[in-house]
Order: C-alpha cells, then structure tokens, then sequence
C-alpha cells in the first residue's frame, strides 16, 4: 500500500515539474538567449520564449539560481517582439560577429524564429563590427523575460558601446503601479539614440534614431551648467508613493557620473528634472 501511494505521489511530483516543458513543448520556440563564460564570473545561462508566452530559464554558473524555472509573458507581447527583431533588421545580419580585438569577454547567442525559419547570431562581446542594436536587442530579452529575478544580473546600459564611443547621456526610466512607460535611451557624440521600448510605450522594442550631434551636446553641456556632477547620486526618499525611478548618467570631458531619482523626492534638483525631460525629448514619438 505504502510503495503504491509513494509510486502514486511521485508521478504527480513528476507532472507538475514538468508541466512547464510540457506545456512549451506544445508551443513553438520564438526568441533564445545564451550567456556564454568569459575568464571572470560572467553570468552563464540560457533563455527560451515561446510562442505561448511561456518562458524557461536554465542557470548554470554565476547566476543567483541554477537550474531550470518558469516563467510566463503575455503571447502578444512575443509577437511583438518578434516583430520588434524583424523591424530592427535583425534578420539580414550575419550569423556570427566573432572578431576578438578585446579577450576574455562573453559570447552571446541569439535566434529569432518566424513562420518556422530560425535566424541565429553568435556576438562576441569584443567585437565592435556587429550592427548598434544587437547588444540591445541581447539585453532587452533580459528585460522583456525579466531574467535578473533568476540570474542577480544587473547589465550596465550605460556600457553598451558604438565600436569605442560610450554613450553621452542615458536615461532609464522605470515601472511604477500604475501604466508608467517603461523605456531607455542611449545617445552617443556622433547623433546617434537608441531607444528601447519596454512597456506601456507606444513602441516596443529596440529603435536607431539620427539626431544632430550639436544636439547631444547641448544637452551634455546644459547637465554640467546646471551642476549635474555635484549632484548627489540618488534621490530616493520616498514622500510620495507610486511613482517611478528615473536612472540618468552624463558622460563629458573626462566627467562621468550617474544619478538615480524617485519621482516623489522633492529633495532632487529641479534641474536634474530638465536633464531627464532633454534626453526624454530626444524619443518623446516613440513613447506616446
């Protein structure tokens, strides 16, 4: 009686941790994403969307937890991601971007399926001949599969590069209770923004825009007059609730710095305000 109640108990063990690739292997694969190792302790895991929406996670190393998980996303935000890669250009770039002009960094491989044709790219983080958005595109996976509640990883976006330019200013703009947009920019010396739409904007996904470089600099300029590097580094009291953390940085003449403010502190500068609002400018369509 008693091996027949266990056998009983572990068969239904057995259902429910496998419910979750059960109900995956229903659906079909979307978007993947592979962290691979680098010589330091580079986060090592590996991500598959589904069509379903349906998310699994496989830590193996340098993660907060190994192992599989489960996870869900809304099937129509998928698609719109799928579309996202397709708009991006995704689809016409090369299979591998594996120069090595920097060693001991990660490679990271992604693949975007669509009406059953994969494409899949292979980027080594050291190589800077891969198209602007790919690395954005990489971590803004992250982001839509919200995989640092798995991994502890918090990528630095202010790092991504155009070939040895780091960005001039960044803005990311976090969730709040309600329907806050959730976006970040990036814009670099040359005029060049990247914007990534996360959610409650009116462009999901990942987008290259063309400004004027006097333009990136202006702002850069108007940070620093305005006293932006002798700002604290964050603002966060908490007055006023629900509301949504702004992260900025200003990268100018040898100066570096990045300042995080909660909406409700009234203790922040009125002009780190103006600061977010000039860099917000820069995508105010994208955002509606």
């Amino acid at each position: 009686m008693f091996k027949s109640l266990f056998a009983a108990l572990l068969i239904v063990s057995l259902l429910i941790s496998g419910s979750g690739n059960a109900q995956a292997a229903e659906s079909a694969v979307a978007i993947t994403l592979e962290r691979t190792a680098c010589f330091r302790t580079c986060p090592i895991y590996t991500v598959t969307i589904y069509e379903d929406g349906t998310v699994i996670y496989h830590g193996e190393n340098f993660v907060t937890v190994t192992g599989e998980q489960t996870s869900s996303i809304d099937p129509e935000t998928v698609k719109l991601m799928v579309a996202a890669f397709e708009e991006a250009g995704y689809f016409g770039w090369n299979e591998a971007y594996d120069t090595r002009t920097v060693s001991d960094l990660p490679t990271v491989i992604t693949s975007v399926t669509v009406n059953g044709q994969q494409h899949r790219i292979a980027r080594y983080a050291g190589d800077s001949s891969a198209p602007l958005a790919l690395p954005f595109l990489e971590q803004w996976i992250d982001l839509m599969a919200q995989t640092a509640q798995w991994t502890g990883a918090q990528f630095d976006f202010t790092a991504i590069s155009v070939g040895e330019q780091s960005p001039v200013v960044t803005l990311q703009r976090g969730p709040c209770f309600g329907a806050c947009p959730i976006y970040n920019v990036a814009a670099f010396e040359d005029g060049t923004v990247v914007y990534v739409g996360i959610a409650n904007v009116t462009k999901i996904g990942v987008v290259v825009l063309q400004t004027d470089a006097a333009t990136i600099e202006l702002i850069a300029q108007m940070a620093q007059a305005s006293g932006y590097f002798k700002w604290e580094d964050a603002y966060q009291y908490m007055t006023i609730t629900d509301q949504s953390t702004v992260i900025t940085s200003v990268r100018w003449q040898d100066q570096y710095k990045t300042i995080i403010r909660y909406e409700g502190d009234l203790n922040a500068p009125i002009g780190l305000a103006r600061v977010e609002q000039s860099i917000e400018a820069l995508v105010t369509t994208l955002v509606g």
